[in-house]
């Protein structure tokens, strides 16, 4: 006897990898700046702490770490999760998924080294951090591609312009500080902030994708 299947939609995950990250430097900034750690500011656009800064002590030392490491495992899911999506347009995704997983597993070292001194742990902190964003930049730029051959062209050209704007404000941080390093240095943290932003809007709007494809995992068992 053939238990019916069950169906169970996957937008969740892909929601809460996009939101979790996000909210968790939000929350993180916000009670450092009460808790008067930092300065209070538009992290973005004034660059007055770093993300982090904001997240290596006091009460956001804490709340970083148990947000963040479990971030890290859905971010594992959701670019398995992306593989199998596009396997059901058609596309056979390529090694981008993989660079997807391996910048969860580098930020779950940037998470576990924070707030902890030493040259060791400054240089895992930006092996992790430098790591997450290159790889999460990829897998983006690979992703956005492969929905231009599956049911989604448009959206996979628009993700591409998105990736093409956060490489943009990446090159404008390398220019502004060969050129000039004065005022860099008062802007850099916000470039890391805007950054950070735009690869989980990125995720954010695929997120939406798999919530309008309806795209789900079936369980059944066998008696």
């Amino acid at each position: 006897m053939q238990v019916p299947p069950t169906h169970v939609r996957l937008a969740p995950l892909a929601w809460a990898t996009a939101l979790l990250p996000l909210v968790t430097m939000h929350v993180c900034y916000l009670l450092s700046a009460s808790e008067q750690l930092i300065p209070w500011c538009l992290p973005w656009f004034e660059g007055c702490s770093s993300i982090s800064r904001a997240s290596r002590s006091g009460t956001a030392y804490f709340v970083f770490k148990g947000m963040m490491l479990p971030a890290c495992v859905l971010m594992v899911l959701f670019w398995l999760g992306n593989r199998y999506w596009l396997h059901q347009q058609g596309v056979a995704p390529r090694v981008w998924w993989w660079l997807g997983m391996g910048s969860a597993v580098l930020l779950a070292l940037y998470t576990v080294v924070l707030g902890h001194i030493g040259e060791t742990f400054h240089l895992l902190r930006r092996i992790g951090v430098t790591g997450f964003f290159g790889l999460t930049y990829l897998a983006q730029l690979g992703l956005s591609s492969s929905l231009r051959q599956g049911l989604w062209p448009r959206w996979g050209q628009r993700l591409l312009m998105l990736c093409g704007f956060t490489l943009l404000v990446g090159i404008a941080s390398v220019i502004l500080g060969a050129i000039w390093p004065e005022w860099y240095d008062t802007m850099e943290d916000g470039f890391e902030w805007s950054l950070a932003v735009l690869i989980n809007v990125h995720s954010l709007l695929v997120a939406w994708l798999w919530q309008r494809s309806g795209f789900a995992m079936r369980f059944s068992l066998r008696h």
